[in-house]
């Protein structure tokens, strides 16, 4: 695994999901609700005691394995792992602020104090009359004394600002990774519709300036409703966060996987034409179709995809787009579901893939 992503809240550049899928394909675990819930928990950095009891192995054995997580994920998951509120996080900093504060208060007023002293031994020194050699030699001392203080004082403080400036630093890392988390979508921590419009709005524009191509894919499941009624709303949650996952891990670092409604995503693809978007997507949908999410005797546990793909065109617009590939997605529950449908401004193309 990599040594990075072993720091836990250090990392919100990077989207969540993307850390979690790194890590599964690192130690070859399956795309699984459990193990996905056991790294978003990790990654966000917030349940102290699971982070210890993992880091803990990770060190002794080199990495996790799959009864590893299953261990750490009975012991220390709990519904209510979530915690941290930004309200919480912002009182934290507050405190660090307010503490820094006063020890600049208390250093200030120590240095007051010290220049009165030094005031009152010059003052001393200047009238010499009332001076003996000892009175010097005494004062002198008193003075190297006290600048010494001076000096402790000083080093001391700036020991203790340096150490509240780091502290500040990583919560606000935590506050600046919360709010990339409350942009997500909560159910599977991948962006959110809002985010995936603004993705698209600025990478489709980039790429009318440099020329260069970009792909969008909708993906709807097929009778997701009915799955959910079968087994289960948190069942199905589960479910979309591992879906989530399997997309992501079918597509690359580059590519942009969002939860865009309930049972559907979107995928943005730059620098992709439209038939190299269609085998990534085909790729997803004949994973999906060989991966068994509930054990039922009659492969109801399975879920299968409708997608549809659309290239940028000149003077396209996000709507535009994105209506392409609506109609793609239409074209393809129309035929009969599963499978991937290309929508050019003319129509459908029909590539030689069929479902399996």
């Amino acid at each position: 695994m990599s040594a990075a992503l072993s720091k836990p809240g250090a990392v919100h550049r990077i989207h969540l999901g993307d850390l979690i899928v790194e890590e599964l394909r690192a130690a070859k675990l399956p795309f699984e609700p459990r193990n996905f819930e056991f790294w978003f928990n990790y990654k966000n950095g917030r349940n102290i005691a699971l982070n210890a009891a993992a880091n803990e192995i990770r060190l002794k054995n080199g990495g996790l394995t799959g009864p590893d997580i299953d261990r750490l994920h009975e012991t220390y998951i709990s519904p209510l792992r979530l915690t941290g509120t930004p309200d919480a996080i912002v009182a934290r900093v507050e405190q660090k602020l307010h503490e820094a504060a006063g020890a600049l208060d208390g250093a200030i007023a120590s240095a007051r104090r010290q220049r009165e002293t030094l005031v009152t031994e010059a003052a001393q020194l200047g009238n010499e009359s009332t001076l003996t050699l000892q009175d010097v030699l005494t004062t002198i001392d008193r003075l190297m004394i006290a600048s010494k203080e001076g000096q402790t004082r000083l080093s001391l403080l700036a020991a203790r600002m340096d150490s509240a400036t780091r502290e500040i630093g990583a919560i606000q890392e935590q506050l600046a990774s919360l709010h990339a988390e409350y942009e997500s979508d909560p159910t599977t921590t991948l962006p959110a519709r809002a985010s995936f419009d603004a993705a698209l709005a600025e990478r489709l524009e980039a790429a009318m300036e440099t020329r260069e191509p970009i792909s969008v894919a909708l993906c709807n499941l097929d009778y997701f409703t009915a799955f959910n009624d079968n087994f289960g709303n948190h069942t199905g949650d589960e479910i979309l966060r591992s879906i989530g996952m399997m997309a992501k891990a079918h597509m690359r670092p580059s590519d942009m996987v969002a939860r865009t409604g309930g049972d559907e995503y979107g995928v943005i693809l730059p620098q992709t034409r439209a038939h190299e978007a269609f085998a990534y997507a085909e790729k997803f949908r004949q994973a999906l179709i060989g991966h068994s999410f509930v054990k039922h005797a009659n492969g109801a546990g399975r879920v299968t995809v409708s997608i549809g793909v659309a290239e940028a065109i000149k003077g396209d617009t996000p709507e535009f787009l994105l209506r392409r590939a609506i109609n793609g997605m239409k074209v393809a529950k129309r035929e009969g579901r599963n499978r991937v449908v290309e929508m050019s401004p003319d129509g459908p193309i029909w590539h030689p893939e069929r479902p399996t």
